[in-house]
């Protein structure tokens, strides 16, 4: 007969296997039999079934936090191996119902691994239920990804007021690319408007000023000087 402690020693072992694959262990429910066939097939990676029991469950209850939370996490699996890419918004769709069943998994998505593909987009802390300005520090804002290189220019705030900003150039002398990154500091001039000053402006820069302005509007922003807006989508299956 195996001890108490032997007994609570597995049962913790074996819920922490459970969160790292991402599913929510729920103590108060019992799974539906769709959805137990789905976290099988899920186990073994096998994403077409796991897909199937999932959409099966959701036909039954379309608001099953449990399936939607899960066909999330699913979904932005196959998102991360570039596949599905049109699965995006479901994505996103699946999440809010999810916490609007059960606002419980409002924290659990801000630290699944599953879903770490999409942590640092507007939407996805939008839904999580990040307050505005703590949102603008999570994401990772790229430029355009026009070929192989990825995105031409990226920047990254973070919450002590400082700022990291890098842009694809080419040396001089042998033509060879590069990533150089500046710095620099930023203050919010009113809910949507921010104030850059750079450390030293790069040579590359549109504009040749250590101080600009920049205008945030959900997953977009746009810096003076540049043609483009930066968005919180690397464009990451472009090349």
């Amino acid at each position: 007969m195996m001890s108490n402690t032997f007994k609570n020693l597995l049962f913790l072992i074996w819920t922490s296997a459970f969160f790292s694959l991402g599913f929510p262990f729920l103590y108060s429910e019992t799974l539906t039999p769709q959805n137990q066939k789905a976290i099988e097939a899920f186990y073994k990676k096998d994403w077409a079934e796991a897909e199937k029991w999932f959409l099966e469950s959701l036909k039954i209850n379309p608001k099953d936090p449990y399936a939607n939370y899960n066909l999330a996490c699913l979904y932005s699996i196959r998102l991360n191996e570039c596949e599905e890419l049109s699965n995006e918004d479901t994505i996103y769709t699946l999440l809010q119902t999810a916490v609007e069943a059960k606002p419980s998994y409002r924290s659990l998505m801000l630290k699944d691994k599953d879903l770490s593909l999409l942590r640092s987009t507007y939407r996805f802390n939008t839904i999580a239920g990040l307050p505005k300005q703590e949102i603008f520090t999570k994401i990772h804002w790229y430029g355009p990804s026009p070929g192989a290189y990825g995105p031409v220019s990226s920047i990254v705030f973070e919450a002590n007021g400082r700022f990291t900003f890098s842009m694809v150039q080419f040396r001089e002398n042998d033509g060879a690319l590069e990533r150089p990154k500046f710095a620099g500091t930023y203050v919010w001039i009113s809910d949507q408007v921010i104030e850059l000053d750079f450390q030293k402006v790069p040579k590359s820069f549109p504009k040749q000023t250590k101080r600009i302005k920049a205008t945030w509007k959900q997953n977009s922003l746009k810096i003076e000087g540049f043609e483009y807006s930066f968005t919180d989508s690397p464009d990451r299956c472009s090349a």
